[in-house]
């Protein structure tokens, strides 16, 4: 596998885990939302009780909170995507910060990390991205491997 081809699977990796996520806590809150609305229809409201609209906008708003701060934290993994995917110089950044912000997601976020800090960090990365930066590298072309490093 080339170095361009990885770059551009770490960026697609990036977009499908990205928009996992917002998909998950979309579903996870239309699901919460229609239980909870059809628990507060079914049960009667005693007197003293909160009325059972105002809990519901609580809720909306703690969900809508949530999807607000997950598309927030996605934004460095949508730029690094776009970058990686399009041979960008600055797309190195920004992927680190996104590889290390899905670190942080058991079991699928951690792959994708690791394999993205892995590559970025590793000979290979840092010459596919000195040669980007350069613009001596061009869609589809095979670039030099790096030397190994030396233990004598």
């Amino acid at each position: 596998m080339t170095s361009d081809s990885k770059a551009r699977l770490l960026g697609l990796l990036m977009w499908l885990y990205t928009a996992f996520n917002i998909l998950l806590v979309a579903v996870i809150a239309i699901i919460y939302i229609s239980i909870f609305g059809f628990v507060f229809t079914q049960v009667p409201q005693k007197p003293g009780e909160p009325d059972p609209a105002f809990i519901m906008l609580i809720l909306i708003f703690a969900f809508a909170i949530a999807l607000i701060f997950t598309i927030l934290f996605s934004i460095p993994k949508i730029v690094a995507g776009y970058g990686l995917r399009k041979q960008k110089p600055w797309a190195r950044t920004w992927a680190i910060v996104g590889s290390i912000m899905a670190c942080m997601s058991f079991p699928f976020g951690t792959a994708i990390g690791v394999f993205g800090l892995v590559f970025l960090f590793s000979d290979e990365g840092k010459l596919y991205f000195d040669q980007v930066a350069r613009g001596n590298l061009t869609a589809g072309s095979n670039m030099i491997a790096p030397q190994p490093n030396s233990w004598q």
